[in-house]
């Protein structure tokens, strides 16, 4: 009993001593019972002979549920849990919760083609309050989920990588190369319309999985531009006629934006969400490209949700790409992607500047999700980003 309960309290503190002795620890069962959770909206705990460690049932009939561990700081370890959705919702979870504003995300796009659908199970990063969903394709993948019907989730979260396991198959039906998240601890977060039950961690059991994310495909690829300066936020009554006329040329703070892998410019990390109605803001960002002849490169642009570049003050292209409006969406699906767009860029022989508007809050997204954009040219050869 002793033993029993010592367990208990390692699962609940979860402290960095827990994972040095992973390996002789079984998983442990968190209880699913209101003494152990924080809990928002229509989540409700009941109890049933079949589950005996309790059951979380979370209904959509008012502003969104979900349930937040107490003392929590899970780091890296394997998550177990069983999850039965209701309807087609997205329910998931979180972890490495820091607060409602920061964390990591699996979610199920429920539905009765989720073993062929490709964005069935979808992991997000959670950053300064933005759901950034649309701006990894890549880490979205089908899975032999059930509707209506319970499922076995199992999480290996290992440093910047997780494998996603579902209902008991060998091979992960998810594999995340680089957990995107701000946080390396934090607390988990069942959320979503389904019943939760039979939850368990296994803190530092990662199943030999490494803790190193893979090597940014970007890193040493000069195709890719990078080197950005980007102004504060700026609100604009309108964005339908932004031009030249709006290029800042004075008087602005210009600040580096380090990019991420992939050659991302990921705004979100920069930016939290503005209020829902608020007019548009617009980042000014600016490089500059120098082109040992006059040429003209093919360049590849993923963005979201508004973008307009000029190249020595003249305009070469401008794009949308608007997840919920009807035919709005630029593939794959409406996300980030160098599938999105191109266009031709004009360069001088000498130095060349590149500037770029983007809008971060369309009326269709209300600013609470992906701000960024990718640019990878089609050759690199003779030309230098300073």
């Amino acid at each position: 009993m002793q033993k029993r309960f010592i367990r208990s309290v390692c699962a609940l503190s979860l402290c960095g001593a827990a994972s040095a002795f992973a390996s002789t620890i079984a998983p442990l069962p968190i209880p699913l019972t209101a003494d152990y959770w924080n809990t928002h909206g229509n989540a409700t705990f009941t109890t049933k002979e079949a589950f005996p460690q309790g059951m979380l049932q979370v209904t959509s009939e008012s502003e969104e549920g979900f349930a937040a561990l107490k003392n929590q700081h899970f780091d890296n370890g394997t998550i177990e849990f069983d999850i039965k959705p209701v309807g087609e919702e997205m329910p998931g979870i979180r972890f490495r919760q820091k607060d409602g504003d920061n964390a990591e995300m699996l979610y199920i796009r429920v539905g009765p083609d989720c073993p062929a659908s490709q964005d069935c199970l979808q992991y997000v990063p959670i950053i300064k309050g933005r759901v950034l969903w649309d701006v990894y394709p890549q880490y979205q993948a089908s899975a032999p989920f059930r509707e209506n019907e319970w499922n076995h989730l199992r999480l290996v979260i290992s440093g910047k990588r997780m494998n996603v396991y579902v209902n008991g198959r060998a091979e992960p039906s998810l594999r995340v190369a680089h957990l995107e998240g701000e946080a390396s601890s934090g607390t988990i977060a069942l959320e979503g319309t389904a019943y939760y039950a039979n939850l368990t961690l296994a803190p530092g059991v990662t199943a030999g999985l490494d803790p190193t994310p893979m090597v940014d495909p970007a890193a040493h690829d000069r195709r890719y531009l990078t080197r950005w300066e980007g102004s504060d936020p700026v609100s604009m009554s309108s964005t339908d006629h932004l031009g030249l006329t709006d290029i800042p040329s004075s008087g602005v703070t210009w600040s580096p934006v380090v990019p991420d892998d992939g050659g991302l410019i990921n705004l979100s990390r920069y930016h939290a969400p503005t209020p829902k109605r608020s007019p548009p803001q617009v980042i000014w960002l600016r490089t500059t490209v120098q082109s040992d002849r006059e040429r003209v490169r093919h360049v590849a642009i993923g963005w979201l949700r508004e973008i307009w570049v000029f190249a020595n003050s003249k305009p070469v292209f401008s794009g949308k790409n608007l997840y919920n409006v009807k035919g709005g969406r630029k593939p794959p699906d409406g996300r980030l992607s160098l599938q999105n767009d191109g266009f031709d860029l004009p360069l001088h022989k000498g130095t060349n500047d590149i500037v770029v508007a983007i809008d971060g809050n369309t009326p269709d997204m209300s600013g609470r999700y992906g701000w960024g954009f990718i640019m990878r040219m089609d050759r690199a050869a003779g030309l230098k980003e300073k």
